[in-house]
């Protein structure tokens, strides 16, 4: 069924574009009156739970695990609700140690963690506590996202301030004594379970924030051991944020409450019988925002920089992805997708043949980086009135 309707496709477009009316498609605005361009209002608009774990490795080398931030602190935020986060990391031995080292040749140890996110108040001086792990961790996916692993005593504190590009946290003598052999060890990966960061357990926010570090050495970030006098660095390996939100309570009831870290996955569908068996030039999404929720006095919440687009049905009784594009852009108030082909090769499916239609659209924000992103999503009231919308330009219109 398929190759026959992609038959009859090719056959419109083929006449479609001996018609003068496809010429110079490319420079339609299809924000205006024109007869080649159908508009198609989302509808069912709605986040839905998220389920991807804030864990795994900072390194490129497995794209499919890479966390390139971890997440520390609270917040609360009336809009889209509050938010804890508490940071696990840990390391792995890349530099050669000096010759014949010895335990008595390490005399200190620090970490440093490069800054690079602040969701909340950016006048917030946030108070952070150093403490190690107790038990074993890897980097599952398994965890439920809000998974806190035992930790031992307090190591060191820091207090990162608004100004702040980093934090340092200096590790005291009696632990670097205690830990020297393991630092040295060759088994270090294995024998170490790294540090848990959290706020101390009587901070109140009001409305306090939580702050990303990268993760990746080349940012500056990793443990610091001094042996023999060399400076020998420990680059982060497992790294884990684990992430608990509030609901969201809904003040704002013409934006979706839509956020990463709670609700990242929006979900949604499109009826495109009203546009009918067209030859189809190009189709375009576009999800406008409402700007003034990213930035409210002193508090900020940042907006996803890239997202991509997946269409679901069900499959021999099993639901199923299709990745329809990965160029969903932050873009002048909207979220965009600027189509590769092959959303516009989806809907020409459609058009042609409504069977084929999806079950239903989802827009994921691009992984590998913890955060508490917003998706404020204008479901009414842009001041254009503009919506979420599909738009379509088709070929051979008559007016």
């Amino acid at each position: 069924m398929r190759s026959l309707v992609a038959a009859v496709a090719a056959a419109l477009v083929l006449s479609a574009c001996q018609d003068p009316a496809g010429v110079g498609l490319g420079l339609i605005d299809e924000e205006q009156l024109d007869p080649n361009v159908r508009t198609v209002l989302l509808t069912d608009v709605a986040p839905t739970a998220d389920t991807t774990v804030a864990i795994g490795i900072a390194s490129d080398r497995d794209p499919a695990l890479i966390q390139s931030r971890v997440l520390v602190g609270r917040v609360q935020d009336p809009v889209f609700g509050d938010a804890r986060s508490v940071a696990y990391v840990d390391f792995v031995r890349l530099a050669e140690l000096p010759d014949d080292a010895e335990a008595a040749d390490v005399t200190a140890a620090w970490l440093v963690l490069e800054r690079s996110y602040t969701y909340g108040d950016t006048t917030t001086t946030l108070p952070l506590e150093l403490r190690p792990v107790q038990g074993s961790w890897t980097a599952n996916t398994g965890y439920p996202a809000d998974t806190l692993f035992a930790t031992g005593d307090l190591l060191a504190t820091t207090d990162v301030a608004p100004a702040d590009t980093s934090a340092r946290f200096d590790l005291p003598a009696s632990w670097v004594a205690a830990n020297a052999a393991t630092l040295l060890s060759d088994t270090f990966g294995d024998d170490f379970e790294g540090f848990g960061i959290d706020v101390p357990a009587g901070f109140t926010p009001s409305p306090g924030a939580v702050v990303g570090f990268d993760t990746f050495a080349s940012t500056g970030s990793g443990l610091r051991v001094v042996v023999a006098g060399d400076t020998v660095a420990y680059a982060l390996s497992e790294v884990f944020s684990s992430i608990a939100v509030t609901p969201a309570p809904g003040t704002t009831p013409n934006v979706l409450p839509a956020r990463v870290g709670s609700e990242s996955v929006v979900r949604f569908n499109a009826d495109f019988g009203t546009v009918g068996p067209a030859a189809l030039a190009r189709a375009r999404l576009s999800l406008p925002l409402d700007l003034s929720l990213t930035r409210e006095g002193s508090f900020v919440r940042p907006v996803p920089s890239r997202s991509f687009l997946v269409g679901v049905r069900t499959v021999d009784g099993e639901e199923r992805r299709f990745p329809l594009s990965d160029n969903v852009v932050f873009d002048g108030g909207e979220l965009t997708v600027f189509d590769t082909g092959r959303l516009t090769a989806e809907v020409q499916q459609v058009l042609l043949d409504p069977g084929s239609a999806f079950e239903r659209y989802e827009l994921v924000p691009l992984r590998g980086a913890a955060s508490l992103d917003i998706l404020p999503i204008l479901l009414s009231g842009a001041p254009d009135d503009r919506a979420p919308r599909f738009t379509l330009t088709v070929v051979g219109a008559s007016g």
